[in-house]
């Protein structure tokens, strides 16, 4: 008989959870399940499935609508346009994949709490009719080096196997002798097996996945070959931990989404290792460290920069990103298994504005979360991770982005800003669209698309950065490559904030300086219409382009809603000023952008932002000639000498 990934008590007592009052919002979510379940009439596919990017409009970028009852139809949310093909009708069994797979973790699991039989016979059919296929989809020929079996690579494989293995699990007292050796030994064991022949050759998210799906299958099948496999070795899941995951928790791609992506394989890692002291993970220290960085890292609101190749939708109070739970989730089986209070803070914060129902609560999830204080937030840096974020006051996050440069999913942006105020994204990182957008290398993949500088119109090469100073209201980094020297500097106050950024360069280059902000820009300086702004490929992405004359400090402001931002630029001779517009994340929306361009050997770029909601606090900005600026409020007047600005 197949091992159980629960513990007995865990497996035994889900009847008694699901009756428990804390619980009642799962099994109720779990019922609904269901039902749009049986409304889907989703059969194990006949032919493997595709990949997932390629289900996104290459014109609006956002996912393709999925529709149970249409295999070969596949509409835009936007404007309902239709896609056709064999690219698109694999990539909608990619989707049917992965409703089938979860589908049948969550019957299983009512199966196990109320007892309705035509669950577990659902769930056996789902198992049953992969393992019947399982060898076909090996013959469809695969292209590329990570191939999958019943999908499109060996990382979509292991999400894919987990639910099925773990609702396998959840009905295997219950199956045959037959069922449960052809479901072994024609599914779970071989697509163990694959992954272990294809394993990822790196410290990646990818092989984390491979890890934990042999893991599971290995905990299952009892196969300690497989359980050795997925833990020990250069490859396993303790060198992931030791070598991909940084000293300050977050994993070294620099995307919050992949983070996640890639803790949450850790934690399904631990869950099948934890039956055995000789193999238990989670209290390896890099485990909590992990879950604790993201907290560090996000906004008053739980969203999170969208650093790299991150979606922007990525929070710690809801969904992190494609292929795994939302963050919740991954409170609920860390504080299960550490008991960190800081868990137990952000699982409250959840469930003030959302109900406590996911299966992960019902299956792991303490009875009973304690009351915690919510942690004051303050200034913060993750020096690995090249991350400082400065809080100035309760409702501002500004943050320098320094640190390696990421790999395959790293972004040519050091030294870029992002800014949070008051509910407001108004400066953020675009983070990624999803891999099927057309403009993904052009645009977001380029050091245009971030708020830092750009170097004759070209992206910066892959660099790291070195953090120079860093103090609760004020920090400074720098970078350099071949013949270049980037150093930025910010300054804070609880209103405003001062940004130096001096570039230094072995002859004299193109310097464009560019910040892009979410709003309607208005800018009173006397400006032309320009067809172009000359530059590299990711400059044919701005639109509406206009050319100002200032006759002395410029002052441009952004607003939406009841928010907005003021930036004010001194009076420079050298330079030219030029704003327009730039897509934001979906491409179909705009921000509006300012770009400073100076040809210069060296140069010193002040600017002073004001973020605010509903009036301005600074009435006034003065740049004095001693590179000094003087600050007026409604409150008080702030001087700054060059010295402070820069930390000289």
């Amino acid at each position: 008989m197949p091992r159980c990934l629960l513990t007995p008590a865990e497996q035994d007592g889900l009847p008694r959870r699901a009756r428990n009052p804390a619980f009642r919002p799962a099994v109720e979510r779990l019922r609904r399940e269901a039902a749009a379940f049986a409304d889907r009439k989703l059969a194990v596919p006949e032919l493997p499935g595709g990949y997932y990017h390629d289900y996104i409009c290459p014109h609006h970028g956002v996912e393709l609508r999925f529709d149970p009852h249409g295999p070969t139809e596949h509409r835009c949310p936007v404007d309902l346009e239709r896609f056709a093909g064999e690219k698109y009708d694999a990539a909608w069994r990619w989707f049917a994949n992965h409703h089938l797979a979860e589908g049948a973790l969550r019957l299983a699991v009512l199966w196990r709490a109320e007892g309705d039989s035509a669950h577990r016979e659902t769930v056996r059919g789902i198992l049953l009719g992969y393992a019947e296929r399982y060898a076909f989809y090996g013959t469809c020929g695969r292209t590329g080096i990570n191939p999958g079996v019943a999908t499109y690579t060996t990382l979509d494989e292991s999400v894919w196997i987990i639910p099925l293995a773990w609702a396998a699990s959840l009905l295997a007292e219950s199956l045959s002798t037959d069922d449960t050796e052809r479901i072994l030994s024609r599914l779970l064991v071989p697509a163990a097996e694959h992954l272990v022949r294809r394993r990822y050759g790196a410290i990646h998210n990818f092989t984390c996945w491979h890890n934990a799906a042999i893991a599971t299958v290995g905990r299952l099948a009892g196969r300690e070959d497989l359980l050795e496999f997925a833990l020990n070795g250069d490859l396993g899941q303790r060198a992931q931990l030791q070598k991909g995951m940084l000293g300050d928790g977050l994993w070294f791609e620099g995307s919050m989404s992949y983070h996640f992506y890639s803790v949450w394989a850790i934690l399904m890692s631990a869950i099948a290792f934890r039956h055995d002291p000789a193999t238990e993970l989670a209290s390896d220290p890099a485990v909590r460290r992990s879950l604790l960085a993201p907290l560090a890292c996000a906004y008053p609101d739980g969203t999170l920069p969208a650093t790299n190749d991150c979606w922007y939708f990525t929070s710690v109070l809801g969904p992190c990103c494609h292929g795994v739970p939302p963050a919740p989730d991954f409170f609920e089986i860390a504080y299960r298994l550490l008991g960190e209070p800081a868990f137990a803070a952000t699982l409250q914060r959840a469930y003030r504005s959302a109900r406590r129902d996911s299966v992960y609560a019902l299956l792991l999830g303490v009875e009973q979360l304690p009351e915690v204080a919510d942690p004051v937030r303050a200034s913060v840096c993750l020096p690995e991770s090249g991350l400082a974020i400065l809080r100035p006051n309760p409702e501002v996050d500004l943050m320098l982005k320094f640190g390696p440069h990421g790999g395959h999913h790293g972004h040519p942006d050091k030294l870029s800003l992002t800014g949070w105020a008051y509910g407001w994204r108004f400066s953020p990182d675009l983070g990624t669209p999803g891999y099927g957008v057309a403009s993904l290398e052009t645009w977001y993949r380029q050091t245009l698309s971030h708020n830092t500088v750009v170097i004759d119109g070209v992206s910066q090469p892959p660099a790291q950065g070195r953090l120079a100073r860093f103090e609760r209201d004020a920090v400074s980094a720098e970078v350099g490559w071949e013949g270049v020297t980037l150093k930025r500097s910010l300054t804070a106050k609880a209103e405003y904030f001062v940004d130096v950024f001096v570039v230094e360069c072995a002859a004299s280059r193109q310097v464009d300086w560019v910040h892009h902000n979410a709003g309607l820009l208005r800018c009173d300086a006397p400006a032309e219409a320009v067809t172009a702004l000359a530059g590299g490929e990711a400059y044919a992405h701005l639109g509406d382009v206009r050319r100002h004359a200032p006759t002395g400090p410029m002052i441009v402001t952004w607003s939406e809603h009841a928010c907005g931002l003021r930036l004010w630029l001194p009076s420079d001779g050298e330079e030219q000023v030029f704003t327009g517009k730039s897509p934001a994340n979906p491409p179909s929306r705009v921000h509006g952008f300012v770009l400073r361009r100076r040809q210069v050997t060296r140069t010193v770029l002040v600017a002073v932002f004001h973020p605010f909601r509903d009036a301005p606090q600074v009435r006034s900005v003065d740049y004095l000639a001693d590179g000094g600026i003087r600050v007026e409020l409604s409150d008080r007047v702030d001087r700054w000498t060059a010295d402070q600005l820069t930390g000289d």
